[in-house]
Formats: C-alpha cells, structure tokens, sequence
C-alpha cells in the first residue's frame, strides 16, 4: 500500500489569501448602492425638464410702463382742467347771487362725449347774457358723428340755432366757444329787439282803433 502523501507546503497560503474576497465585494455593493442614488438624483435635480405650462417670469417691460406713466397722466391732467372749469363756473354763478342779480336763465347739459363735455364746461364759465335778458334757456346736446368728430348742437328758446363739429382739441374747442356765444348773444338781442318791436306795434294799432 502507499502511503498518502503529506499536503505541500505551496498550497496553504490559498486559502489565507482569498477569505477576503467577499468582504470586499459586500462592501462595494453597499458603496455603489448608497453612491449611485446621490448622483443620479443630482443629476436630475440639474436637468430637472420645464413644464410646457410652466408661468415664465414676465421681461423687463420698462418702455411699457413709461408709456402707461404718460397717459395717466394726461388723464388726470384732462380731469383737474374739467374740475378747475367746473370750480369757476360755480364761482361765477355766487359772484351773481352776492351781487344780487337774478338769475333765470339756464343753460343745460345734453353732452355725452368728452369733447362736447368739455365745450359745455368752457361755454358756461364764459357765458354772460346780453343786458336786459334774463329768461332763456340754452341746451347744448350733440348728435352721432363720424370718425373722431362730434356733431354738436346748440338750441336756444326752443330753436335749432346752431349744429357743427367738433374735433377733440382743447384750442378747436376754445374756438368754438368764443363764437359760440357771440353768435348767441346776437340772435337773443336780435330777438328781444324784434319783440319790442311787435310790442309797439300793438299799442299803435290798439291806440289807432
């Protein structure tokens, strides 16, 4: 029989030198588990995709707002010009009363546009009557028109006199204004000169018969 043969001395440091292995290869999958979850996380915070939906923040819109800026405030400049007109007119309505002049005449406002809103305001701090009239009425109204234009009208004493356009200009309508009334205080003139004509007239052919 043989005898079994004793393990070399050359093949026992295999074993010392692999029992490590599987340690190593536990701790590299903890570490690639815990690693690669961060990094991709990361990666996806970075380009994280935008909703189609998404609000965008507004651009600068500087020239936007400074043109808002002028037109308010032209509006408000419009606004404290009608206020101030509006003030004087009722001014000069107490300067009357004080003085203790009877005031029977009207003048209305049948305006519906700013123009003619306007025209009212000028033509009723401006208006005097002729002397010795104090019972008439004035309706200032306005009719459709084209374009920008206002077609405005003028009655005095139940009687169509005057109906022109009128543009949205502050001087057009001072304008407008001006004559305006000079041509109102002739046809009121006009028309009591007339009446005290047919007054006359009367007694003559009274005093006759």
């Amino acid at each position: 029989m043989r005898k079994p043969r004793k393990a070399s001395s050359g093949n026992a440091p295999v074993a010392l030198v692999l029992w490590w292995r599987p340690w190593v290869w536990g701790l590299s999958s903890i570490l690639l588990l815990v690693v690669l979850p961060q990094s991709g996380w990361a990666q996806a915070e970075r380009n994280r995709p935008m909703r189609a939906d998404a609000p965008k923040k507004p651009a600068a819109q500087a020239p936007a707002k400074e043109a808002t800026a002028g037109a308010e405030s032209s509006r408000k400049l419009e606004e404290n010009l009608r206020l101030l007109l509006r003030l004087d007119s009722l001014q000069s309505a107490r300067r009357k009363v004080v003085a203790g002049l009877e005031i029977s005449g009207l003048v209305v406002d049948q305006s519906i546009t700013k123009p003619a809103r306007d025209f009212y305001d000028l033509f009723y701090s401006q208006w005097e009557a002729p002397a010795g009239i104090q019972e008439y009425t004035i309706i200032i109204g306005e009719k459709p028109a084209r374009a920008t234009s206002t077609l405005l009208t003028l009655r005095v004493n139940e009687e169509d006199l005057l109906e022109f356009p009128l543009q949205p200009s502050f001087d057009l309508i001072q304008d407008a204004v001006t004559e305006a009334i000079a041509y109102v205080q002739d046809y009121m003139v006009q028309q009591q000169n007339l009446s005290q004509q047919l007054e006359k007239g009367g007694r003559v052919a009274i005093d006759q018969y």
